[in-house]
């Protein structure tokens, strides 16, 4: 019997089978080439804007300012210096007084009775003394008797000094003169020995009181002017002297105390008062005709001071050496010349050898475009992301027709 041949299957052919692979593998070969371009397309450096100035010759001062809160150095607290009722009273705060001007007195009943006691017990004193010292020139009384009796009459006279300093201390007067600023009691009270009473002031002593660095020490001398200008009081502003130079530098914060005296002409009402806070200002030097830059455009790295200039369409670091600096410039000393360009806004996070385009102040490149730099930076990007789009639309209509 015969046997009908097994079925066959029909294999696909190898050619067949290896049309999806090189399809899969041509895709993903496009799409690698497309990634990288994507990524070279990205990488591609964009110019920085900057705005570019040049390299003046002008003046400059240097200057310290500090803050400083306004004293009086004869300013003192008056104090009793007796016991007793406060009576007569007859100033008040604001009152210009003169040296010694009786301000108020204290009742003086008791320190009264005092010294007329000590006044008897001095005259008995005195006529005991005489009696035995009559006796003892005629040899009738010993040394002792005479020695006890001339030591009574000395206790007599200090206790008559005594009382009658009480007796003064019940008048309080003006150790200077000044200004009332403060009072302390009320005409009626009771007061006892050290009370506060009134204080004084003189307002001819304002001074500012300041800690410069002690690097500055050697650039302030006394007799220097200083300008001091008010911050909460506004219209307060004169120049003072520095009237005084601490010898000691302070160790924990390497300042040295100094004290501006004001003119007698900024204290008072319109002036300058006691507990005012200012700003005081020292001119520590000046000089003409240097080289003259922007602070803004200086760049710190770390103990070096960079600019950079502009070369062509791109940026070069330069160092130079800083010398005096005000609010607004600075002076450089070496690296740059007067008339030199150099990058003044747009310097930041700038590399050495950065491609760069000059724009104005705005933001508008020179050459008169309105456009703006970042505009135009951010147009340039939608193109290459569309001519992007439109390579990825390119690569899949390919494959499809694979």
């Amino acid at each position: 019997m015969l046997s009908s041949p097994a079925p066959t299957r029909n294999r696909p052919s190898r050619r067949w089978l290896s049309l999806p692979l090189a399809l899969a593998l041509g895709c993903q070969a496009s799409a690698g080439g497309f990634e990288k371009k994507a990524a070279d397309a990205e990488v591609v450096e964009q110019p920085s804007p900057v705005v570019v100035g040049t390299v003046e010759r002008g003046a400059i001062t240097a200057t310290i300012s500090a803050a400083s809160t306004i004293e009086a150095e004869r300013q003192v607290t008056v104090h009793a210096e007796s016991v007793g009722r406060l009576v007569d009273l007859t100033v008040e705060e604001g009152d210009k007084v003169k040296e010694g001007q009786v301000l108020a007195r204290i009742r003086f009943d008791a320190q009264a009775n005092s010294l007329l006691r000590a006044n008897t017990s001095l005259a008995k004193a005195q006529t005991d003394f005489q009696r035995i010292e009559q006796l003892y020139n005629e040899r009738v009384l010993g040394h002792e008797e005479y020695q006890k009796a001339k030591n009574q009459l000395d206790i007599a006279e200090l206790d008559l000094r005594d009382r009658a300093r009480e007796m003064k201390n019940t008048k309080v007067t003006a150790p200077f003169s000044g200004t009332i600023t403060q009072r302390k009691v009320i005409e009626g009270g009771f007061v006892t020995n050290g009370a506060e009473l009134l204080q004084v002031t003189d307002f001819n002593t304002l001074v500012a009181r300041v800690f410069v660095p002690e690097k500055e020490l050697d650039r302030i001398k006394v007799g220097q002017e200083a300008l001091v200008v008010g911050k909460a009081a506004k219209g307060r502003k004169g120049t003072g002297k520095v009237l005084r130079i601490s010898p000691t530098v302070d160790a924990g914060t390497g300042t040295v105390k100094m004290t501006v005296a004001l003119p007698q002409e900024l204290a008072g009402g319109q002036g300058f008062l006691p507990g005012m806070y200012a700003e005081v200002t020292l001119t520590v030097d000046h000089r003409e005709d240097v080289a003259l830059v922007p602070k803004g455009a200086i760049v710190h790295d770390e103990e070096q001071t960079y600019v950079f200039v502009p070369e062509g369409d791109k940026a070069r670091r330069v160092r130079v050496e800083l010398g005096l600096q005000d609010a607004e410039r600075v002076e450089i000393v070496k690296g740059l010349g007067a008339g030199e360009a150099v990058i003044v806004a747009g310097q930041t996070g700038l590399k050495d050898g950065a491609k760069i385009v000059r724009v104005d102040m705005q933001g508008r490149p020179e050459g008169g475009d309105a456009k703006p730099a970042e505009a135009k930076a951010d147009d340039a990007k939608a193109d290459d992301a569309g001519k992007t789009d439109a390579k990825v639309d390119d690569t899949k209509a390919a494959n499809k027709e694979n």
